[in-house]
């Protein structure tokens, strides 16, 4: 049995309409702006400052990649779980994935800057040698990272293939080559919805295991290495709920921006922004009790190795930061969120959201930065052009992900049109 919402009337419709008609020509071109102006921005950081530069590129790369794997987790989560309430909302986190290929290619680029920002690549420390060790390191992750990315985007292909093989008749153009070749060896829309739930709750696990392993080497690799000498056992699972925190929020904005079109909001009712609501709720106060449960330690063992990490990012320089990262990622969205009305009302849920995903953003820098940059708070124009670069390319891949699959998961749902009798036959697939 489904367990969640009862099944609302979707008009398929409005939803193939919804992939036919372009963005707000101002957001477009707005995004468009945003990933020149970073592209420029780097070139031009390279120029007078290097070091910030690759810098500025590594903390947003992990950022905007750790959202966009983490969609992908939520969406694993909830399957897992046979969660019902995901699936008027499941289509917003899947597409955060449309940026993991940007995400590897990045990746590879930021090979050729570690030396600017890992001091371990000059002065490995005698006892992490082995582990620090430049190839490696290059090598561990393309590995971790592509098969985590290879086993996410698997997760999303068995989720959207049958909504491909069924419209593949309804779409022209480019959208109806693509969809023929992901909907290759269609067997019929019964078999194809089991089928699809069958592999999906056999991906599930294997996609949530392989993140809580591998974002935690990358978390080790990218993160914690920025100061060799510091380590922390919790500091990878604190990582990657931070970017599955992120991912839930980032898909509470995205379900509310996007309900209001036509009969969308029939399907994401107010009931879906609760559930995604109480999630993003939820996981504030756990990523707070994460954050405390490694302070608590380090604060009462007062081991020197330890301190130096956490004095540099809470009491020098940055300390701003870490005042505004607090406020932001815990205290406003926990007071703003507090009551079922702000979870449940699109603009309040979207505010606090935005809020706390700047608060995890400037979260990103609180960690690299004051290693490489102890002595000021390196956050100017290379840092601010970078990130609006990679949010650029982020908000393009998924507007395209908008533009070439369907928002909402149609063979979950009971379309209306001619298609009620058919799917009224077809059995309901378990999430």
């Amino acid at each position: 049995m489904r367990r969640g919402h009862d099944l609302p009337q979707l008009n398929v419709r409005h939803v193939l309409d919804r992939m036919e008609e372009r963005p707000a020509g101002w957001f477009y071109g707005l995004v468009v702006v945003l990933a020149i102006v970073g592209v420029i921005g780097f070139v031009a950081g390279m120029l007078s400052d290097p070091r910030r530069a690759w810098t500025a590129l590594t903390w947003n790369w992990v950022f905007f990649s750790g959202v966009s794997v983490a969609g992908a987790v939520v969406a694993a989560a909830a399957t897992a779980s046979n969660g019902g309430w995901i699936w008027p909302i499941r289509r917003f986190a899947e597409g955060l994935t449309a940026f993991l290929p940007v995400s590897f290619a990045l990746m590879i680029v930021l090979f050729f800057g570690i030396d600017e920002v890992y001091e371990w690549v000059h002065h490995p420390p005698p006892k992490k040698a082995a582990w620090l060790n430049p190839t490696f390191f290059v090598v561990r992750e393309v590995l971790a990272v592509g098969v985590l990315y290879a086993f996410a985007l698997a997760m999303v292909y068995w989720s959207l293939r049958p909504d491909l093989g069924r419209l593949r008749d309804r779409v022209t153009g480019w959208r109806g080559d693509l969809y023929g070749r992901l909907a290759g060896g269609w067997r019929g829309l019964d078999v194809e919805v089991e089928r699809s739930r069958v592999v999906r709750s056999r991906l599930a696990p294997a996609v949530a295991l392989l993140y809580a392993v591998l974002w935690t080497v990358v978390a080790w690799d990218w993160l914690m290495s920025i100061d060799p000498h510091w380590f922390s056992t919790l500091f990878g699972a604190w990582i990657f709920m931070t970017h599955f925190l992120a991912a839930l929020g980032a898909t509470a904005v995205l379900a509310c921006a996007i309900r209001p079109y036509r009969s969308f909001a029939d399907v994401v009712g107010t009931r879906s922004l609760h559930d995604i609501g109480k999630l993003v709720f939820a996981f504030t106060i756990f990523w707070t009790y994460l954050f405390f449960a490694q302070y608590l330690v380090i604060w009462y063992g007062r081991l020197p190795e330890e301190t130096h990490f956490v004095k540099e990012r809470l009491w020098e320089v940055y300390q701003p930061i870490a005042t505004i990262v607090l406020l932001a990622v815990f205290l406003v969205p926990f007071l703003g969120l507090l009551g079922a009305r702000p979870k449940r009302t699109p603009g309040t849920l979207t505010a606090f959201s935005v809020v706390s995903l700047i608060g995890i953003w400037l979260f990103h820098l609180l960690l690299i930065a004051p290693s490489v940059f102890p002595e000021f708070l390196a956050f100017g124009w290379i840092e601010l052009s970078v990130g609006a670069g990679l949010f650029g390319l982020f908000a393009l891949c998924y507007v395209a992900f908008l533009a070439a699959f369907p928002s909402i998961a149609i063979a979950a749902g009971r379309p209306m049109e001619e298609e009620a009798a058919e799917m009224a036959e077809t059995q309901e697939p378990h999430d």
